[in-house]
């Protein structure tokens, strides 16, 4: 036999949280060891054994000089600290047990689909996108079902979660949508029965803006066995331009949708943690449908050939229909108007629309909520948050939330819940589409039946710090 190893994994719960099936990954080294990359085994503090997935592994031969391990932990309310054992050896262990139970990789349902997981607590599908410019043809993911409660949060395939929008899609870049103008490239970086990590990458299409242009992006996604949460990080080249006359550097929007049809809505309230702070109504909005509305009044079909395409696809009422059809009047991509057309009418819509918004009685009508807003009663079904992290978006009926965990402070969302159309949105962003999200910005994500939203987001803000211990040599 060779020597056997026993390492102690630190694990730090300084806010004495309560941790249920909580994802932990810890970095290992192990250089100067000659640890089998098939010896090791994971001991909890009650001396059970626990599954674990190593990833990111470096060999020198059939040895670990680096890599992580990935387990969950357990911990009660109040406990503060523990530690697992890790055991290994120069020889590989011949009785090592295999994961009976983890992650199932499933038969994607949709041409684009590029993973379906169980992850014995959602199932949902990637999707690489369509590029068609239509919201069915999204990247992201683009179907969600929590297993107990058995009902897909994205009706229809019809939205997604996770796109990132602005500054690209905005009037003044010729609303570039990223999510159904483009397809992403996608790879597995990681899959195995706890963790999956999966990398988007894409180059955002041409649009009207040249500080905008040749810029790409990559979103890592990550999702763990049995958990209640998932998280990614989005990246995007460099870029500084304007939104609504503002500078702005380096920040996206991102934007999870969720689609129930019309009448109903899949939240009906929202909340910051700790109480809200927000302004309701959406005037950017009202300036765009009479915009809108004008064009399409004025607007001779026979030198707007897309017109009455556009016309019939909307319907009659702007409202009854998702925000993704209301602005393709502005979309290069759709050629109903051409870019100079375009530039034209927003050189009036963006000074109005800064004016009402910044420069009236509206900046100052701050309202406060302790206890969660009703969106779909406001004015346009559509509210901007302020200053928060924490977030979540409730059903009241069901009790089911999902609960946002941001790495920064977003300065500003807009929240829409809106049963005329069934389309929810939470987007990084603030009134007339300025983006408030930090490119490199990491975001959890949480949906179940939660006692208590505001510590299910503790415990994604403050995730169980681990560490490895020094490695010593036993008999």
């Amino acid at each position: 036999m060779g020597d056997n190893f026993k390492i102690q994994i630190m694990l730090n719960n300084p806010d004495g949280l309560k941790r249920k099936n909580e994802p932990v990954i810890t970095k290992l080294n192990f250089d100067i060891h000659k640890i089998h990359k098939d010896s090791l085994i994971l001991y909890n503090d009650a001396k059970k054994e626990v599954d674990f997935q190593l990833i990111d592994v470096e060999l020198d031969g059939e040895y670990i000089q680096e890599a992580s391990i990935v387990y969950l932990v357990n911990m009660d309310k109040k406990e503060l600290v523990t530690s697992y054992w890790l055991y290994g050896n120069k020889l590989p262990n011949q009785s090592k047990k295999s994961i009976k139970e983890g992650i199932k990789i499933l038969t994607p349902t949709q041409a684009d689909g590029f993973r379906r997981l169980d992850t014995g607590n959602y199932v949902l599908e990637l999707c690489s996108g369509t590029a068609d410019g239509t919201s069915f043809g999204k990247w992201g993911i683009r179907y969600f079902e929590e297993k107990n409660e058995k009902r897909n949060l994205i009706k229809d395939y019809s939205n997604a979660i996770g796109g990132f929008y602005g500054p690209f899609f905005t009037p003044k870049n010729g609303l570039i949508n990223p999510p159904e103008h483009t397809t992403v490239q996608c790879t597995v970086e990681e899959e195995g029965p706890l963790y999956c990590r999966y990398r988007f990458e894409g180059t955002v299409p041409e649009g009207l803006d040249p500080n905008l242009r040749d810029k790409n992006f990559n979103i890592i996604w990550e999702f763990f066995y049995n958990t209640p949460w998932f998280r990614r990080k989005y990246e995007v080249d460099d870029f500084s331009t304007t939104v609504d006359g503002i500078p702005v550097v380096n920040k996206i929007t991102v934007g999870d949708e969720y689609e129930s049809g019309q009448g109903d809505t899949v939240f009906n309230r929202f909340a910051c943690y700790d109480g809200t702070y927000y302004r309701e109504g959406d005037l950017y909005a009202n300036i765009l449908y009479d915009g809108v509305y004008k064009l399409l009044e004025e607007a001779d079909e026979t030198n707007y050939p897309n017109i009455k395409r556009y016309k019939d696809s909307i319907g009659k009422e702007l409202n009854d229909v998702s925000w993704d059809y209301f602005w393709r009047l502005f979309c290069i991509k759709e050629g109903i108007l051409s870019a100079g057309e375009i530039e034209e009418h927003i050189s009036h819509i963006i000074p109005e629309a800064h004016t009402q918004v910044h420069q009236s009685d509206r900046n100052q009508e701050v309202l406060f909520s302790a206890d969660g807003v009703d969106v779909n009663s406001t004015p346009q079904q559509t509210i901007f948050p302020m200053s928060a992290n924490k977030t979540a978006e409730i059903n009241e009926e069901t009790g089911y939330s999902m609960v946002w965990y941001t790495s920064e402070v977003v300065a500003r969302y807009q929240i829409v819940q809106r049963k005329d159309s069934g389309w929810v949105n939470w987007g990084t962003n603030g009134e007339n589409e300025y983006p408030e999200l930090p490119t490199g910005s990491t975001i959890y994500t949480a949906y179940g039946q939660f006692e208590d939203w505001e510590r299910q987001a503790d415990t994604m803000e403050k995730n169980i710090d681990s560490k490895q211990g020094k490695v010593e040599i036993v008999s």
